[in-house]
């Protein structure tokens, strides 16, 4: 009797789970900007929280809910593709603009340099000859820092 009894609790019970599964999924958006799905209660101050109630009564409601999770993670999958994009973007502004501050960098220290060599070549122009130092020695001074100004042209330039 008690083995007839305990069977067919048993087999109710069976049938109970397989006619209704119940479940709750949560979505929401983290502090991040992260899209999240759980089947937990969001924390407290999430974004955007929605809720998805799932019912399974039949082996068709068990397929919608097959199609309803992969949908969902269809849309996690092309979330977490748009932020790797949006940082990938906002890394390569990053980069460009660094890069353009070391270029602007490196352009005002040309441009100092030059002006230095400039004020070098102004300062041997002016300088008098003497038995020391001669109008040839004078020019070949001047064309090597005129030299280097050239030089520091063409780093500018490439």
């Amino acid at each position: 009797m008690n083995r007839t009894i305990v069977l067919i609790l048993l087999v109710l019970s069976l049938m109970l789970v397989n006619v209704v599964l119940a479940g709750t999924i949560y979505t929401w958006t983290d502090a991040d900007g992260v899209k999240r799905y759980s089947n937990t209660e969001p924390p407290e101050g999430a974004k955007n929280v929605k809720t998805i109630e799932e019912v399974q009564t039949s082996q068709d409601s068990s397929d919608q809910i097959r199609q309803n999770y992969d949908r969902m993670v269809e849309e996690a999958s092309q979330d977490a593709d748009r932020q790797f994009q949006k940082q990938a973007e906002k890394k390569a502004r990053e980069a460009e603009a660094e890069q353009k501050r070391k270029l602007e960098k490196q352009a005002q220290q040309i441009e100092q340099e030059r002006e230095k060599l400039q004020q070098e070549i102004e300062a041997i122009q002016h300088r008098g000859l003497s038995s020391t130092f001669s109008a040839g020695q004078k020019e070949y001074l001047i064309k090597q820092i005129q030299d280097k100004i050239d030089q520091l042209n063409k780093k500018l330039e490439s």
